[in-house]
């Protein structure tokens, strides 16, 4: 699934280290999206979203999407190379 966040604030939280506590990667407030690595991908999500407000989302899945918005996939996979980071090792 793809979220676009319609309003509040949100973050992302990883274990970038085997063992260690999930660490904040990211946060997110209106007009910002996640999900775009699972769906462009098709894997489980790499991270886990945390709301810090009442959050209101926008949602749609792999199918529609790819039927829909299929020439913004060449964008989203640009973008996915600032999560390259955050990679566990």
């Amino acid at each position: 699934m793809f979220f676009l966040i319609i309003n509040g604030e949100a973050i992302a939280t990883k274990t970038l280290h085997p063992g260690a506590a999930p660490e904040q990667v990211k946060s997110y407030k209106s007009g910002d999206y996640f999900g775009e690595i699972a769906l462009l991908k098709n894997e489980p999500r790499a991270a886990n979203i945390f709301a810090l407000s009442t959050l209101t989302v926008a949602s749609i899945d792999r199918e529609s999407f790819k039927r829909l918005l299929g020439p913004l996939d060449a964008i989203l996979k640009r973008n996915m190379t600032s999560y390259s980071h955050y990679v566990s090792q």
